[in-house]
């Protein structure tokens, strides 16, 4: 499919910038349009990262605070909403931002119909319910970034600590973007060896291994956070590669925010992070993991407490 294709991205934010540079010097798309209420904002933005194009590939970036400029965008990723502050959950920040995103999505079922709608604001899991609850579009028009990055960070410790490439790392993080997201371990492959088989370093054994692994990937957020004031980077290239498998029809697996296919037996209507495939129609096939206990158990916990603070929203 040709990238020749027009993105949205609604924040104009530290992700929202973020995102739009990543679109930019990964060549992805040919026309970007930056919305935020504040134009002023979107505009000095746009003009910064405007002139890395001369050294790049040709693409055009425009500044909007009118809905009317998103019509005819294939993906439109989202990432309005309160900074999260130190120390605070993700749960905590979902009250403050699921007003917001209720109007936005109004907005654009009203301007932007047909196009697929990337979540990334936070906690991404909960406000990704809100969104396929007040939208008019197919469900599986709209996602969220769930734990892409988080999957990628494990990856790349795993492989870190067996001296492998982290593309041979083959394990996700499911479940909440958050505090009680976990990895497949039992699922766990590195090439086509199985993690529990696979010939460890010295003075490393397997549980030392998952445990250290995890602990970093689930501390980095809050670890940058508490050091700069919020995260950016990271999650701006791992939406960019969400858009690019959508407008390139690449069908590539991420572990995203979805709706729990029935077989899963979690809280009806609950959005978590599950691997799925994502092509130009947005999620393409949600895929059943098989669990063993102990995930199962994990995976029920983080459904309840998702569906738990969504009960709660009062916007």
């Amino acid at each position: 499919m040709s990238n020749l294709t027009k993105i949205g991205v609604i924040g104009a934010g530290n992700v929202g910038a973020a995102i739009v540079n990543a679109l930019v010097l990964r060549n992805v798309g040919k026309e970007i349009i930056l919305f935020n209420r504040d134009k002023d904002k979107a505009v000095a933005e746009t003009m910064d990262i405007d002139d890395t194009i001369p050294l790049l590939s040709e693409m055009t970036i425009k500044a909007t605070n009118d809905y009317k400029d998103l019509a005819k965008c294939s993906i439109i990723a989202v990432t309005v909403g309160a900074r999260q502050k130190e120390g605070e959950t993700r749960l905590e920040l979902l009250d403050r931002n699921a007003g917001i995103i209720k109007d936005i999505i109004k907005n654009l079922d009203k301007y932007a119909p047909n196009a697929v709608l990337l979540m990334v604001s936070n906690p991404v899991d909960i406000l990704t319910r809100v969104a396929q609850e007040a939208t008019k579009r197919d469900s599986n028009k709209v996602f969220g970034s769930g734990t892409v990055l988080d999957t990628s960070r494990l990856r790349f410790q795993v492989g870190k600590e067996l001296n492998v490439n982290r593309k041979n790392v083959h394990v996700h993080v499911i479940g909440e973007h958050g505090d009680s997201e976990f990895a497949v371990w039992s699922n766990a492959i590195i090439g086509s060896v199985k993690l529990k088989n696979f010939p460890l370093p010295e003075n490393i054994k397997l549980a030392q291994l998952k445990k250290k692994t995890m602990k970093i990937v689930k501390n980095r957020a809050y670890e940058i956070i508490q050091k700069k004031g919020y995260t950016n980077y990271g999650v701006a290239v791992a939406v960019v590669k969400l858009i690019q498998s959508v407008i390139r029809d690449e069908k590539k697996i991420f572990s995203v925010s979805v709706k729990a296919n029935e077989e899963y037996n979690l809280e009806k209507g609950t959005v978590l992070s599950l691997p799925c495939t994502i092509g130009n129609q947005g999620v393409e096939y949600r895929l059943n993991v098989t669990l063993n206990k102990k995930e199962k158990n994990l995976l029920q916990k983080a459904s309840k407490s998702l569906s738990d603070a969504y009960k709660e929203i009062k916007a």
